[in-house]
This record gives C-alpha cells, sequence and structure tokens, in this order.
C-alpha cells in the first residue's frame, strides 16, 4: 500500500474521533460549558482540516482537472485552519485560567496575526509565494514564503506558550500539561516538517494533542460532576436538618406559655372562644412539624394561611393591641417553609409589643410580582432598630429575632434575596425577592 494512502486512512480515522469528541462536547452534561463548547469547535475545526489534509493525500499525483481541483481546495482549507486553530485555542486556554476576570488580550493578538496570514495565504495563491500545486502532476509543491508564513503561526504558539507558563499557577496541574501538549507538539512537528518534506507531521500532531485534551476534559469533567454531586448530598442533608431545628426554633416557648396562659383564663368567661383559639393554636404547631418534613419549596398559599394563624393568636394574647392587614396580589409561586412567618413573629415581638401604651400596632403584608420576580413585603409600625448603627454586624443583631435563619433557607433558591430596612422609633420593613 502506498504511503499516501496511509496515511489518508490515519487522518480520516482521526477526523471521525474528532467529531465524536466535539459532538460529545457540544451535547454532553459538562460543569464548564464555556470551556467544553470551545474545545468541542476546536475538535470540530481539527476533524475537518484532517479530512481536507486526507483528500490532499489521496488526490495528490493523480492526472486530471477534478483532481487538479480537489488538491487545490483541500489544500487551501487545511492552511485556512491551521491559520486560525491558534485563536480558538487561545480562546479555551484562556477560559481555563482560573479566576473571575478573565484577560483576552491573547486571544485578540492571534486574532490579529490569524487576520494577517489569511490574507497573506490568499494573496499568495495566484503567485505560489506560499505553496502551489503542480497542474500537470497534481503534486504540491512549497513557494519561496512557506517558511515566513508558518513563523507567523509558529508565532501564535509561542504566545500562547508564555501565556500557559505565566498564568500555570491558575490552571489545574493535568489540564496544563494537556493544553501545552497542544502547542508543543505541533511546533516540534512543524519544525521537523521544514526540514523533513513530504509528510503532514504537524496535522497528527494536531490529532494527537486533540484527543489528549479531549480525554483530560472529559477526566476533569467526571471530577467536577461527582464533587458536584457529593455537594448535592451533603446540601440536602444539612437541608434536612436545618428544617427540623428550625421547626422547633420557631415554636417560642414564650409565645406557647401566653397562649396557654390566654386561653386558660378564656375557658371560665368564653369557653366558645377559648376552643378556637386551642384550634388554632393545634393547627399553627401542626403547621411547623408538617413543613419541617418538607424537602421541597411549599406554595405561597400555604405559607401565608400559617402566618395569618399565627397572627389570630397574637393578636387574641396581646388583646388586639395590633391589626394584621394583608395587600397579597400575587399567590401563584413557592418559597422556603416557614419564611414568612418568623418574620410576622419577629415584628411582633421585637416591635409592635414594645410600642408605648395605646399606641396601635400595624403589620402589613404584601406580594407583588415584578419582571421575573415576585416582592413580599413584611412592614410594621414597631420601634425599629438603627441598621446603619449596627451594618457590620447585621447578622449577629439579627440571629436572636430569627431573620438569620430566613436568610439561610432562602439560600436553597437560586437568586432570592431579603433586604432589612428599619430606623430607630420608625418601624421595620423586610423585602423578599424570589426568582420566577
Amino acid at each position: 500500500m502506498e504511503l499516501k494512502y496511509i496515511y489518508t486512512d490515519m487522518e480520516w480515522w482521526g477526523a471521525l474521533f474528532c467529531f465524536l469528541a466535539s459532538v460529545h462536547l457540544f451535547l454532553g452534561r459538562s460543569v464548564s460549558k464555556k470551556e467544553y463548547r470551545t474545545l468541542a469547535a476546536i475538535e470540530l475545526i481539527v476533524g475537518i482540516m484532517l479530512v481536507f489534509d486526507g483528500l490532499a493525500w489521496y488526490y495528490r499525483g493523480v492526472p486530471g482537472s477534478f483532481a487538479f481541483n480537489m488538491v487545490s481546495l483541500a489544500n487551501f482549507i487545511t492552511f485556512v485552519i491551521n491559520a486560525i486553530l491558534p485563536v480558538f485555542f487561545s480562546l479555551y486556554v484562556v477560559l481555563s485560567v482560573y479566576g473571575e476576570k478573565k484577560d483576552f488580550t491573547i486571544f485578540y493578538v492571534c486574532a490579529f496575526l490569524a487576520i494577517f496570514a489569511e490574507i497573506l495565504l490568499l494573496l499568495s495563491q495566484r503567485s505560489g509565494y506560499i505553496y502551489r500545486i503542480d497542474p500537470t502532476t497534481n503534486l504540491y509543491q512549497r513557494g519561496s514564503g512557506f517558511i515566513a508564513w508558518t513563523v507567523i503561526n509558529l508565532s501564535e504558539a509561542l504566545i500562547g506558550i508564555a501565556y500557559l507558563t505565566y498564568n500555570h499557577k491558575k490552571i489545574e496541574k493535568n489540564r496544563f500539561i494537556a493544553v501545552l501538549s497542544f502547542i508543543v507538539l505541533p511546533i516540534l512537528a512543524g519544525i521537523i516538517q521544514v526540514f523533513l518534506y513530504g509528510f503532514s507531521l504537524s496535522n497528527i500532531a494536531f490529532l494527537i494533542s486533540a484527543l489528549f485534551m479531549f480525554a483530560q476534559a472529559m477526566g476533569d469533567n467526571v471530577k467536577s460532576l461527582i464533587e458536584q454531586r457529593v455537594m448535592i448530598t451533603t446540601q440536602q442533608s444539612e437541608l434536612s436538618n436545618l428544617k427540623t431545628k428550625i421547626a422547633m426554633s420557631q415554636i417560642q416557648p414564650q409565645f406557647l406559655y401566653e397562649a396557654l396562659e390566654h386561653i386558660e383564663k378564656m375557658c371560665d368567661i368564653e369557653p366558645e372562644k377559648a376552643k378556637n383559639l386551642i384550634t388554632k393554636l393545634s393547627q399553627y404547631l401542626k403547621g411547623n412539624v408538617r413543613f419541617s418534613e418538607r424537602d421541597e419549596l411549599i406554595p405561597f398559599t400555604d405559607e401565608i394561611e400559617h402566618t395569618k394563624a399565627y397572627l389570630e393568636i397574637e393578636k387574641e394574647v396581646l388583646e388586639d393591641a395590633f391589626e394584621p392587614e394583608y395587600n397579597i396580589k400575587a399567590t401563584d409561586f413557592d418559597l422556603p417553609a416557614l419564611t414568612l412567618q418568623p418574620i410576622v413573629e419577629n415584628a411582633i415581638e421585637h416591635g409592635i409589643s414594645k410600642l408605648a401604651p395605646g399606641t396601635k400596632g400595624l403589620v402589613k403584608i404584601s406580594t407583588v410580582r415584578g419582571n421575573g420576580y415576585i416582592k413580599i413585603t413584611i412592614k410594621d409600625n414597631g420601634v425599629g432598630f438603627d441598621t446603619e448603627a449596627g451594618k457590620d454586624n447585621l447578622d449577629d443583631i439579627l440571629k436572636p429575632h430569627g431573620i438569620k435563619n430566613v436568610k439561610e433557607r432562602l439560600r436553597i433558591m437560586e437568586n432570592a434575596e431579603i433586604h432589612i430596612k428599619s430606623v430607630s422609633g420608625s418601624g421595620t420593613t423586610v423585602e423578599i425577592i424570589i426568582p420566577r
């Protein structure tokens, strides 16, 4: 079998592997989407380059105009890809560097050099400055500018090496080695190819490096997915424990003592009213326990009913010291259990109950639908506190008030927020943002 057919088979099989790797990276589940999509583009480009280089080998030396056109087209596309491949590679390198802010300078430099190389390639098609195809033999021949054009491509690779070396501490070791191989192997092959004419060593080097990078990326991705699953399992366990603690912590002893004492007094005076209050207290306690057993989010309607039961009990115990007010414009959404009631309880216990005798308290609960979110507002006219004076240790201030627990529960919802505004002597406003 002729050497050219061996090269053709090798490159086409390599192209098939690259295409399969590209499809897997595009469609497969990955932790780092941007990185792996860029690597998928690299695998796809390498595969296309190998297909056309295989065609160039297959038709080289074959007589006829069709073979001439195929050799010309295949070599042209191969040269084009050789110039643009480092650009995609530089992007993958940048995305592989750990850090919040990415520096794309290397990408722009490589893109500029690639554009220059492509313009030079187009201008040399008639003159044969970089390469030419002999129409009589259909054989590829290098031009006088081949070395200069190769130097431009090698300079892109050297820039990549410099960038990698400078940021080597910000890249995982195995990935650093895999990425470095994509530069070093083609450079070595290109240098050898300058002196050893007639072998596509650089393309074979690209194939080996591309498959090496794919294998490393898959190993890294599997490791990340396993770590992610372990983290999710741990979070679910912590969430379950937290909900049990929350359920118990929300049943404040002082609230129970006051409610039971009030019911005891009412038993002789207003037995029916006492019976009704016992029913509400029972519903409230059952709700706390029931919600603690729920791992998923609950409907807002359940949470607001639980909160209303609490407010009715407190209003009776405090002998109408406050009035609840509801302005509910959105109800069809979910939220973590026991999110609303603790804030309302905080408003009663630490705000309204400390008002001067004769001052009527007000607790206003409202919901409104925004663009992609639901806003819940709990506002009271209690004594408030100075959030500015204690903003450096606000969590410590809120911890005994129950609001810190609410902040912890909201963490299970991505992008959920809680904002607290309070002025000493003027009351407190708590806003909860629930993403839709």
